[in-house]
């Protein structure tokens, strides 16, 4: 009976033991170890790594992707079915054949070479920049801004997401009036001679009397028994919104709804004269261009009607969704999507002449058209690029150090760019908010704002656009501050 006492308190010391020990690795696999090649794009290519580290939980993998600030990023247990590998974030499938790995990178399936061996780069040093100008003024505005600010006649006009609609002095940043909306605003004015109009969140069409401020008219833009219940909350991430265009000649307002329509509205009195069922929800303005207008659709769709007649004159659906306006540049129209990509398309067949890649950086920025070459911003990718419309050239591309979402300001000689920074947890490229002031002809940094950190915040930085006004360069942060700065120091 002794020796059956004995035995459950041996097994249990001898459990212990082997418990205590460290855990065994797995055998070994033939992706272990660093892979060094390259990804080609339409019009480039780059270097991408990878490396495999044998650990007691399992195969782990790490991304060397210098051209996207990654340096040895650790993405965690390698998904590895048979002899193909895959890294879903960033559609990276590979497929091993000895010493190569083989196979394509991102939703545009551009392909990819690995091979066997090799060693990655250290990032380099934080580059330093010449520093801002003091600010002319700042100004608190008690909720975050988002919006776009826009200017005239020395007067800046934007909401903010607290639903009031703000204008204030360019010279000095002193408050004309505000207007207490009953909904957030995301998405930029539009200010004609006597008013101002701005879309809300609940797609509201809002005219204020540009002088006082006072409510002239408010038209619904959701048809909820097409649509389906109220308006839906704002897919697109990083709050992209619609606004409204101005067609002066006939006085009438064209803006896209999130219903999936866009509209026609009188700009004198709200009235609605039409509706045009589109392919998905608008979150860009549209683009009036002669006698047409371009429509951008989340969907990816962009359309192109006579604006007169409302036929279809073009349909085109590049890549992914789209958020950004369509720019006709000549006989290029150009638009960034969220498939990484940037496009140049045929302005009568909407076929894609060209295409740039932005790695796996969406592209929300809506490029600004100077002297025939465009400037266009971008998001992971962190640059302001100058780009040759017609055949999509790159003259210059400059790192911006974070998310560039709005349209760059070009002045004579410079070029200004708001950007955000991202705090969101997982987040794995590094992001400053600031503004950003680049020579127009080289794309050399000028001088830097950095915004103050907010370690709380989701974001921070200018989400939006920057504006010109009283010889000030002028934008309103994420963090609710509107701020200035000569142009000239």
């Amino acid at each position: 009976m002794r020796i059956f006492q004995i035995l459950p308190w041996l097994l249990a010391l001898v459990l212990t033991k082997v418990t205590a020990q460290p855990a065994a690795l797995p055998p070994p696999s033939p992706f272990e170890g660093v892979w060094i090649g390259r990804i080609v794009a339409p019009n480039t290519s780059t270097t991408l790594g990878l490396a495999f580290t044998r650990t007691e939980k399992g195969l782990l993998v790490s991304l060397y992707f210098p051209e996207m600030f990654l340096y040895g990023v650790n993405f965690g247990p390698a998904e590895i079915h048979g002899d193909t590998f895959s890294l879903a974030p960033l559609s990276l499938s590979l497929t091993l054949s000895g010493d190569n790995l083989a196979g394509t990178f991102a939703i545009a399936k551009l392909p990819v070479e690995l091979h066997r061996g090799g060693t990655f780069d250290p990032a380099p040093p934080t580059p330093s920049f010449p520093r801002a100008p003091s600010p002319a003024w700042s100004r608190s505005l008690g909720a975050a801004a988002w919006a776009s600010p826009v200017a005239r006649d020395g007067v800046l006009y934007f909401g903010t997401v607290d639903g009031k609609f703000h204008a204030i002095k360019a010279s000095d940043g002193d408050e004309l009036w505000s207007w207490p909306g009953p909904n957030p605003f995301y998405g930029a004015a539009l200010a004609d001679e006597k008013n101002i109009f701005v879309v809300d969140e609940q797609c509201a069409l809002v005219c204020l009397d540009r002088v006082t401020g006072a409510l002239a008219w408010r038209s619904s833009l959701y048809n909820a028994k097409l649509a389906g219940g109220p308006p839906p909350k704002n897919e697109t991430f990083n709050h992209r919104a619609t606004a409204p265009v101005l067609d002066e000649k006939k006085g009438l307002l064209y803006v896209g709804s999130t219903d999936g329509g866009l509209y026609a509205v009188r700009a004198r009195n709200g009235k609605i004269l039409w509706r045009q069922p589109m392919p998905a929800r608008i979150y860009a303005p549209v683009t009036l261009h002669d006698a047409d207008v371009f429509v951008a659709c989340f969907d990816g769709t962009l359309l192109g009607l006579d604006r007169r007649t409302r036929r279809e004159i073009l349909r085109a659906k590049p890549g992914g969704a789209l958020v950004a306006s369509p720019v006709v540049a000549g006989d290029r129209i150009v638009i960034g999507a969220r498939d990484y990509m940037l496009y140049g398309l045929d302005t009568r067949s909407g076929a894609t002449t060209w295409r740039d890649s932005y790695w796996f950086s969406w592209v929300e920025s809506t490029p600004r058209l100077a002297d025939g070459v465009l400037y266009v911003g971008a998001s992971d990718f962190r640059r302001v690029s100058a780009i040759d419309p017609a055949a999509g050239r790159t003259l210059w591309a400059t790192d911006v150090g974070g998310l560039s979402w709005g349209t760059p300001l070009v002045t004579a000689d410079k070029v200004f760019a708001g950007t955000a920074g991202q705090n969101i947890e997982g987040t794995v490229i590094h992001h400053a908010g600031g503004i950003m002031a680049l020579d127009r002809n080289t794309g050399a940094v000028k001088w830097h704002y950095r915004s103050p950190i907010a370690p709380k915040s989701d974001f921070v930085g200018f989400a939006g656009s920057l504006v010109e006004a009283d010889g000030k360069i002028i934008g309103a942060a994420v963090d609710g501050t509107l701020i200035a700065f000569p142009i000239a120091p």
